[in-house]
């Protein structure tokens, strides 16, 4: 999860060593980034910026509908690098999936599901990536999964939509701030050995019980993803 404030503030630097502290009213914040944008654009067409935030480093009024607090700390603004630079939030849309399976004999705790992982960049993670062009999500997902972990597209099947994650990084690449949501899917696969996608610096593909795949998965966003899910109600 994310938020976004809109601000009008051009300096190189927008953001103080104290952060912005209101002394008065707080601080609206948004849930979209469409939203901040809209809010950053002025009659006139006068366009300001948006400061992405980290929700776990604000007030605990960044939990209420709609958001807002009287305090932004300097740490709870992700696109402001140290040097003060600005890295524009852009969107990015991605697919994923949950590849899922009976253990056999009903091992590896509930309901006996084990998790397909990939190890990627020294953590493990699940299978997905960026929509090509003309790609429906659902789409991106079933060909992202099948190329990572090295099957063919036939040995998937798509069995529900778990819903979206949302986080960002810097992408110096495009000089962008990418706030990439991923569409995630529930699938099965009748392949029984997979070939880790080595260009994209996958070096491992490997069945975990559902339970330690909530340990060893290595981003906090996906970890509460995985630990909202009935992982018996897959499909297998």
């Amino acid at each position: 999860m994310l938020l976004f404030l809109p601000t009008f503030d051009r300096s190189h630097d927008p953001v103080p060593p104290e952060g912005w502290r209101s002394p008065g009213e707080p601080y609206r914040l948004y849930a979209t980034l469409d939203a901040a944008e809209a809010a950053a654009t002025s009659p006139d067409g006068h366009t300001g910026r948006v400061l992405v935030l980290d929700p776990a480093k604000l007030g605990p009024g960044a939990q209420a509908t709609p958001p807002a607090v009287a305090h932004v700390p300097r740490a709870a603004v992700l696109n402001v690098d140290p040097d003060g630079d600005y890295w524009r939030p852009a969107p990015v849309a991605a697919g994923g999936g949950y590849v899922v399976r009976r253990a056999e004999g009903g091992a590896g705790g509930a309901g006996g599901v084990e998790l397909l992982l990939i190890f990627r960049r020294g953590a493990w993670d699940l299978p997905k990536g960026k929509l090509d062009d003309g790609e429906t999500v659902r789409e991106a997902a079933h060909r992202e999964v099948s190329e990572e972990v090295g099957v063919k597209k036939k040995k998937l099947t798509v069995t529900a939509d778990l819903g979206e994650t949302v986080h960002g990084y810097v992408w110096p690449k495009r000089e962008v701030y990418a706030v990439k949501t991923t569409r995630w899917f529930a699938m099965t696969t009748t392949a029984e050995r997979f070939e880790p996608e080595t260009r994209e610096g996958i070096e491992a593909v490997a069945w975990v019980p559902w339970a330690e795949a909530a340990e060893r998965v290595g981003f906090e966003t996906l970890r509460a993803h995985h630990a909202g899910l009935d992982p018996t109600a897959l499909g297998v």
